[in-house]
């Protein structure tokens, strides 16, 4: 019985899915956003009814995403369903990594919509708290997009003391902190990384920003610099 009802589940299902492709590959691009999108069901609302194929589904859609970008990046360039379809596949396979690098740059750099990128982005630190991009690209949308380098300083901390982090992000954090006023959280975070770090260059670099902030000799610097 419990077989059966399975196999009829994914019938019905699958049977969904290929009624909506229909309808997308018959529609003008221009309506896909206002009529096909708007009938997909949230990622948590899904996940009740996929029996456990998660995965599989989040694939579908992950395509789908990959698609409706492709159309969209070579034509109008508006993208009101990315974050709606990306949160879909994140959601129900939250431990796939490529998702959230994409939502995360696409919806900061492309669609503009960087409160959503965040969001992503805050959902892949909670599945991969070990990543360090994830909070980096957090810090780089304070920075960039909402001029607040102490609230990127704080991402940016967080990235750069995870695993496998770039050796430039160990200063960067204090020159935002001191940018945006906050001295002495820059200087607290370069005598923490101080006593984390044997290598003489580093620490040689480290104290050179301390003497910079306590002088009150830092510059600002540019996006080239803050972006690997």
């Amino acid at each position: 019985m419990r077989t059966s009802a399975m196999f009829l589940a994914i019938i019905v299902l699958l049977c969904a899915v290929f009624t909506i492709q229909v309808r997308l590959d018959t529609m003008d691009l221009r309506h896909q956003s206002m009529e096909f999108y708007m009938y997909i069901p949230s990622g948590k609302f899904l996940k009740h009814f996929t029996l456990g194929f998660d995965q599989l589904i989040a694939d579908y859609f992950w395509i789908k995403t990959i698609s409706y970008f492709g159309d969209h990046v070579m034509a109008d360039r508006h993208y009101p369903w990315l974050y709606h379809m990306l949160d879909l596949v994140t959601t129900l396979d939250p431990l796939c990594q490529w998702p959230y690098f994409f939502g995360g740059i696409i919806l900061s750099l492309e669609a503009n919509q960087v409160e959503q990128s965040n969001l992503i982005l805050k959902r892949a630190m909670r599945y991969h708290p070990n990543v360090w991009a994830f909070p980096f690209y957090i810090g780089f949308n304070y920075w960039y997009h909402y001029k607040n380098p102490a609230r990127a300083g704080s991402f940016i901390e967080i990235a750069a003391k995870l695993p496998r982090a770039p050796a430039y992000l160990k200063t960067l954090p204090a020159r935002l902190y001191s940018e945006g006023g906050q001295k002495e959280a820059a200087l607290r975070f370069l005598q923490e990384m101080m006593t984390k770090t044997q290598d003489p260059r580093m620490r040689a670099k480290l104290e050179k920003r301390m003497e910079e902030i306590a002088q009150g000799k830092m510059k600002k610097f540019s996006a080239r610099k803050i972006m690997p």
